[in-house]
Formats: structure tokens, sequence, C-alpha cells
């Protein structure tokens, strides 16, 4: 578990810390998922009118394979015990493809941006999916209109190979999507 300090846009000073999420929180992942397709509908494939529609007991068995490391993991960061942002990845079981995590769910909520907390995220993900042993390379989706996204990416060893034209589709406006990847080093 990571913990450090530091200072959001606000100015406000709070303990971050970078957890897994056990299964019976389920109500809270729920809540930062539904909460982030909200804020930022352009950022996901997944729309808050098809997550929300999901029952209980998908929620809890989302939360509860990611925790048990079954084909996927995800991370959370907590500040004063609510969930301000998560990072998620998942890989195939299939020997062809299982070399490669897709990373996904990557936000932070509003108000807490500016601190490093996203970095932070996506640096742990990528050092446990490194630590699994058959994970070669992380890949990713991100609309190339958000350049910060972008920018964090690339800083953390992302390269853009290529960019999909009109692929996401939101309230009738079409948004490109870079496609960027991560290759470990041996």
């Amino acid at each position: 578990m990571l913990v450090d300090q530091f200072a959001t846009n606000h100015a406000i000073v709070t303990t971050v810390e970078i957890i897994t999420l056990p299964p019976e929180r389920w109500r809270e992942a729920k809540h930062l998922r539904l909460e982030a397709l909200r804020a930022e509908p352009t950022a996901f494939a997944s729309s808050c009118e098809d997550e929300r529609a999901f029952s209980d007991e998908v929620w809890k068995t989302r939360l509860a394979s990611a925790y048990e490391r079954d084909g996927n993991l995800t991370f959370f960061a907590e500040a004063d015990r609510a969930l301000i942002g998560m990072a998620g990845a998942g890989w195939s079981a299939k020997i062809k493809l299982r070399h490669v995590a897709e990373v996904y769910g990557v936000y932070v909520s509003p108000d807490m941006r500016g601190g490093g907390i996203a970095s932070r995220l996506i640096r742990r993900l990528l050092e446990e999916l490194r630590s699994l042993g058959h994970i070669e390379k992380a890949s990713l989706t991100v609309n190339r209109e958000s350049i910060a996204a972008v920018r964090l990416y690339e800083k953390l060893g992302f390269e853009i190979v290529g960019t999909a034209r009109r692929e996401l589709k939101v309230d009738g406006c079409y948004y490109d999507l870079h496609y960027m990847e991560h290759h470990f080093e041996s």
C-alpha cells in the first residue's frame, strides 16, 4: 500500500493510498465507476446508462475477480476512506494473447486532479502487471482530444501506435482514439 501527501489544485492536503478493494466494498467501486462515466463520457467506451443497468451481482463479481487477480486487476486511490481514482487492466487466458494486458478505466475525480494520482495508479498497475511474469505489453486506447491523458501515458512509457478515426460516438459527435502501447523490458 502506497501512502503519501499531496496538494490538489485547490491546495487541500490529504493522504492518498493506492489500494486494492475487497469485494465487500463493491458499492463504492460502483459509485466511482458511474461517477467516471458521467463526468467523462468521451473517455470511456461504456456509458453510464449501460453500466447503471448492471445488477448488483455483476458489480460484486467484477470486483471479486479483480481482487483475486482472475484475469484482471484494479487499483483504487483512496483519501479519507473515500475512493477518488481507479485504474484497471485485464488479460486473456488464451495462449496467443495472454502476454498483452489492456489498461482501462483510468479515472481521478476532478477535484483531486493535478496531484499525480493518475500517475501513481498507472505506475502501480504497470508494476503489478510486470510482476505477473507473463505480461510483456500493456495497451490502451485514449481519446485523441484528451491531451493531458495522452501526455501522461507518454511520460509513463506508452507510445502511440495508431489512431482509429470516428471510433467513439457520444451524443452524435465522433471522437478519434489513439492506440498506445507500453512494452516491458526483458
